[in-house]
């Protein structure tokens, strides 16, 4: 009996006041939220979070399309900006019964023409419409950083999902066995009369919620294993291993600065101002339509018989004279285009203010609650745990109060394991917005 108790008292003595491997952040002073060495809950190499990006970065389906729109949009800069294709012409005039280029006396008024036509337009279109293809480029490399950005951030907070299911698997394991170490007690307590067979039976099914929960976190692990590999384009069953020890994390200075930093390295805000400065450009194009093009034609002409060859050179003036119906509307669409993608980006910036906002403060509130949990609650909760189980040896406490401070304990540890992975999650959805890196 007294073995027993021992052993309950050194599992407890055990569990340090911090969670295990939690230390001081030397850059800032303060405590990071850096729970210990994962318990291997699951099979296969520790797997890290900078390992996973690089296979996102390279085998992403969705980035690998996004590089090939980047080229497509490039391979159409150089045909916008191009001259119209030069229009060769060759003809003949004279009687059916002669063949064609042939003279024939039988028809004297037969000729031969060979003409070049060249289409000019008004100076100042192929550059615009060149402008216009290099802005649509741009903005689609902007386009494939904004998603590059998001897949990243995507991934850190499914892979933290699934080091929270891990994590909190070794937890529920862990307490599992102290309190099969607890039942037995009971059982002994019971076997001598100095306890009740109620509560071993409440231990039991105690035992029997904790395989549930195992069960629910199981499977909220496997879910996560699932994304994360979708994200790798691999086999949604290809096994992760247990994670590696969370980095240290420090919290950004201020909001204030986040905010600044998404109006100035945002990739979707960069690429909305592109959308105006395309916007701007197509707008100046279509002005620029209510201008005449020209057109010059070459040509040479030789009659049958003895007369020389003869050349002359044609002069065209295309007029846009249905400007109304043709040129005027796309004047309008060109407005209301430009006009539209200069509310996108206020949208833009106002959504990423709003989410950069909500994302630290959920940030500050899951380290204020890790810090809470590892500075005060765990460890009163497992000294109280550690006092209830010695009063219950000497009968001053029945078993329902250590039961009772055994969940609190277990909910607790689940609860820090909880927050520190919000923290993380917080701090990678901020990412995509202020272009740093504040989570590894």
């Amino acid at each position: 009996m007294k073995r027993q108790t021992l052993t309950v008292l050194g599992f407890l003595l055990g569990a340090t006041v911090l969670p295990a491997g939690a230390q001081t952040d030397p850059s800032g002073g303060k405590q990071a939220v850096v729970p210990g060495p994962p318990t291997l809950s699951s099979a296969g190499p520790v797997v890290t979070l900078p390992a996973l990006v690089t296979q996102l970065e390279q085998n992403n389906p969705e980035l690998q399309a996004g590089r090939r729109e980047i080229d497509v949009r490039l391979a159409r800069v150089a045909p916008a900006g191009a001259p119209p294709e030069p229009t060769i012409t060759v003809g003949y005039m004279g009687g059916l019964a002669s063949a064609p280029f042939f003279p024939s006396g039988s028809t004297p008024n037969a000729f031969r023409q060979f003409s070049v036509t060249q289409e000019i337009p008004f100076p100042g279109k192929l550059a615009l419409r060149s402008r216009v293809a290099a802005t649509e480029a741009t903005a689609e490399r902007w386009n494939f950083e904004a998603t590059r950005r998001r897949l990243i951030a995507e991934l850190k907070a499914t892979f933290f999902d699934y080091a929270f299911a891990d994590r909190a698997i070794g937890v529920v394991e862990r307490n599992k066995t102290l309190l099969e170490q607890m039942r037995q007690i009971a059982e002994a307590q019971f076997s001598v009369g100095k306890g009740s067979q109620q509560d071993v039976l409440k231990a039991q099914v105690e035992i029997s919620l904790l395989i549930e929960r195992l069960a629910v976190l199981e499977q909220q692990r496997a879910t996560s294993q699932a994304r994360i590999n979708g994200l790798l384009y691999r086999d949604p069953e290809t096994a992760l291993g247990p994670v590696a020890e969370y980095a240290p994390v420090v919290l950004p200075e201020n909001l204030d600065r986040l905010r600044s930093l998404e109006r100035a390295q945002s990739a979707t805000l960069k690429s909305r101002e592109q959308g105006i400065t395309r916007g701007q450009q197509a707008l100046a194009l279509a002005n620029r339509e209510l201008r005449p093009d020209f057109g010059i034609t070459v040509s040479s002409q030789k009659y049958t018989g003895d007369m020389p060859w003869m050349y002359g050179i044609d002069f065209m003036v295309k007029v846009p004279i249905y400007w109304q119906r043709k040129q005027r509307p796309m004047i309008a669409e060109a407005a209301a285009s430009l006009e539209s993608a200069r509310l996108m980006r206020n949208n833009t910036l106002s959504t990423e203010q709003a989410q950069v906002t909500q994302e630290f403060l959920a940030a500050i509130t899951s380290k204020r609650l890790a810090d809470l949990y590892t500075d005060t609650i765990l460890p009163q909760a497992r000294l109280t745990l550690e006092s209830s189980l010695a009063s219950y040896q000497v009968g001053r406490v029945d078993f329902l109060t250590l039961l009772s401070n055994y969940q609190t304990v277990l909910t607790y540890e689940v609860s820090y394991e909880e927050q520190a992975a919000r923290l993380r999650q917080a701090l990678a959805r901020i990412e995509p917005f202020v272009n740093e890196e504040l989570v590894r």
